[in-house]
């Protein structure tokens, strides 16, 4: 499966940086899905959990509200606060507290 970079920025620095296989993110219009070769995109991002694809293993974020750019082969995720989570049900506690 073809790949693409992805980097998650907060105000307190690089939350993650990987090469990655697919990205579902939380739009304020509803959660959607990118993959390589994606058409150029800016949205909006609520609060919510990132769930990112990278060698096969599931990777999730709890990101607050911020932009996701895609552009030029990669996704640029531009958040107020992240916290990657070991699992699904991890980034929900995470989310609920």
């Amino acid at each position: 499966m073809a790949t693409f970079n992805l980097a998650i920025y907060t105000p307190h620095g690089q939350a993650f940086r990987g090469e990655i296989e697919s990205l579902e993110a939380p739009g304020r219009k509803g959660r959607f899905g990118v993959l390589a070769n994606h058409a150029p995109t800016i949205a909006a991002l609520k609060r919510g959990i990132l769930r990112a694809v990278e060698g096969g293993r599931e990777l999730y974020f709890v990101t607050g509200e911020g932009v996701l750019e895609i552009s030029g082969g990669s996704v640029t995720v531009l958040a107020d606060s992240a916290a990657a989570a070991e699992d699904a049900d991890r980034a929900r506690a995470l989310l609920a507290s």
